[in-house]
């Protein structure tokens, strides 16, 4: 019991520190700002522990400042002794070197802009880590899935099925059972790359996916089930026309989204050097928002930049506009970075170097956001080739068989009959396993190339559609491998 708990607190300590990892960054941005203008420890506690959008960070705060203002601690005391139990190793090292730099008489200024220039190096080496990773993920998937069609097409062709032990020719059926392996392994990776990439796009509501995927589904079961059509070999367009319908709300959703995610995060470091550099001239920091938010080259963060200057004139205190913004966009990044200058601003410290070092961390957060999202773009372009080229392989073989079967009669014709149609079944069934599979294959491309799943649909339709024409061409022998192979006469 005791190993187990042990091994449980383990786990939930490595989870904790990778949660701080990831605001680290950010919680050292906002004290190396807040110091240079002026604050001491104490106050920048206080205005963390208030900022609910470093969650971890906030609670070891809130643990800190409770010890000070309940058992009298000296905040540096607090602070040396927060830093011999961490969390997070990087946050014990920033935490002890801040107190050390004080306690010395050092330049505390210039120690938090070193840590806070390498902490974004190491979120920098951390992204670049992470698309390796996904790299190696993606590799075995494809790997995985090529591996399995060319066993099923190896079985298939040899007429042996290795599920049931049969080792005859004529008699055992097609090892339809390898066909469900595909979609099992494609389900067991995306809930591998869950946590391996995420995004600041949220995830659309599973109530209203469901609202918009299960009604097309559900017909297009009934009619397979059913056997509606039956001779006619169309379930894979049935399965294939049901979700793409399906997909087609969270697709234009989602890209909406994710475009005014884009447009948001591009203007943030463009707002923040333009305020600069406003400041620079003498304008006061309200003035400096105003004039930067008014800009009209945003896109569609055009409305809330503009929303945010026009209270200003007004008279709004920054707190109720972050509030508004908070509602508008739900982009970490951005917002995290509007609350760091909010803050400052209201704090009485938005001096020139504060918020030239403010527009620095904002551009270079962008740009690292902006690095693994181009790294990881061509992915897209893999997951296309592994369908199109195993959907198109595996058809083809198939629709061989035909050509295969009937020469076996024409030359071995011992008057037994024939099973009717059982290579046009076997292709209908595998046709429904690609349909499966390319749709599967879109949701997983979606969460490695933009951190979500909701991201995949737009490529689940398309990869879709792309297999149903492939499926189209081979019924209707478009390509024909024993047209192509047969020696002219």
């Amino acid at each position: 019991m005791l190993s187990l708990k042990k091994l449980d607190q383990a786990e939930y300590e490595k989870k904790q520190n990778k949660k701080i990892e990831r605001e680290l960054p950010y919680f050292i941005t906002i004290v190396s700002l807040l110091a240079s203008s002026g604050f001491g420890p104490y106050t920048i506690l206080q205005k963390i522990k208030d900022l609910n959008l470093l969650p971890i960070i906030q609670t070891e705060t809130i643990k800190i400042l409770k010890r000070i203002d309940l058992l009298g601690i000296d905040p540096l005391t607090a602070l040396g002794e927060a830093k011999d139990k961490p969390s997070s190793r990087g946050l014990g090292e920033f935490l002890g070197g801040y107190v050390s730099a004080i306690q010395s008489g050092g330049n505390v200024i210039n120690y938090l802009k070193s840590k806070m220039s390498s902490a974004y190096e190491r979120l920098e080496s951390s992204e670049k880590q992470s698309v390796e990773k996904l790299s190696g993920i993606v590799h075995a998937w494809l790997t995985m899935q090529i591996v399995i069609l060319a066993v099923f097409i190896l079985v298939a062709a040899i007429g042996s099925n290795p599920l049931t032990g049969s080792g005859t020719t004529n008699s055992s059926q097609p090892p339809y059972l390898l066909l469900v392996f595909s979609p099992i392994i494609s389900i067991a990776f995306m809930k591998m790359v869950q946590n391996m990439n995420s995004s600041n796009v949220q995830e659309i509501k599973m109530k209203s996916l469901l609202k918009f995927m299960v009604p097309p589904f559900l017909v297009a079961l009934v009619l397979i089930i059913g056997n509606v059509f039956s001779g006619m070999n169309v379930n894979a367009y049935i399965l294939g026309c049901s979700l793409v319908v399906g997909s087609i709300w969270p697709a234009m959703k989602f890209k909406k989204i994710y475009m005014a995610n884009l447009h948001a995060e591009a203007a943030t470091p463009q707002i923040l050097r333009d305020i600069t550099e406003a400041r620079k001239a003498g304008m006061g920091p309200e003035k400096c928002i105003i004039h930067a938010c008014k800009r009209k080259d945003f896109k569609s963060f055009n409305t809330v930049a503009n929303t945010i200057a026009n209270k200003l004139e007004w008279g709004i205190p920054l707190s109720n506009i972050f509030e508004t913004l908070q509602k508008e966009v739900k982009n970490f990044q951005v917002l995290i970075t509007f609350r760091i200058l909010f803050e400052i601003i209201s704090a009485g410290g938005g001096n020139v170097n504060t918020l030239d070092s403010l527009a620095d961390a904002s551009e270079k957060i962008h740009d690292i956001t902006k690095t693994k999202r181009d790294m990881l773009q061509p992915y897209v372009m893999v997951g296309f080739m592994l369908i199109v080229i195993t959907g198109f392989t595996t058809l083809l073989t198939i629709d061989s068989f035909t050509d295969i079967d009937k020469e076996k009669n024409l030359v071995h014709n011992t008057g037994v009959p024939q099973p009717p149609d059982t290579t046009s079944n076997l292709l209908d069934v595998v046709s429904v396993a690609i349909i499966a599979q390319a749709w599967l294959s879109g949701l997983f491309i979606g969460k490695i190339t933009k951190g979500a799943y909701s991201g995949g649909f737009l490529f689940s339709m398309l990869l879709t559609i792309i297999s149903m024409a492939a499926i189209g061409m081979i019924q209707l022998h478009v390509i024909n491998i024993g047209a192509i192979l047969q020696p002219s006469k």
